[in-house]
């Protein structure tokens, strides 16, 4: 379904792109997708002979899908209508992906503004999105500081 692929880690954060994008869906006559990425690091379950508990990766899924329903309540069902999280190794190619499957006009996020040590040990989901997207992405950053 062609609309606008709003992004969300299920943070306060993310939501500072929910009234904009309302405001843009609106304007537009698009639907809006919420998407949230559910991140596959790997696990290891024993390490320096300490034994740790494997999360279930499938209640951890359905306590996202039932986070990203409430967000999208939030957001409003009359745009929004579909809420989906995706299972991936690497989000912000399944955000990518996923916007060209689902034929998307419009990828938009709000970004956490890193910089400095933090960006290069996280990096930016947004700046590899915003680099591989066939579609216009909508970066919302965070708000100046006074």
């Amino acid at each position: 379904m062609p609309g606008i692929v709003l992004t969300t880690d299920l943070s306060d954060q993310s939501k500072r792109a929910f009234a904009p994008v309302r405001q843009l869906a609106q304007r537009l006559g698009l639907d809006v997708t919420l998407v949230a990425v559910l991140e596959d690091l790997p696990f290891e379950p024993t390490g320096g002979g300490l034994m740790a508990t494997y999360p279930d990766r499938q209640q951890v899924k359905r306590d996202w899908q039932t986070a990203i329903d409430k967000l999208a309540g939030e957001f409003g069902r009359d745009l929004c209508k579909q809420a989906v999280v995706l299972d991936a190794a690497d989000v912000a190619k399944a955000i990518v992906d996923y916007a060209a499957s689902t034929k998307a006009d419009y990828v938009a996020m709000a970004t956490h503004g890193r910089s400095g040590l933090r960006r290069l040990l996280l990096g930016s989901v947004a700046e590899l999105v915003l680099r591989h997207a066939h579609v216009p992405v909508v970066l919302y950053p965070p708000p100046a500081a006074s």
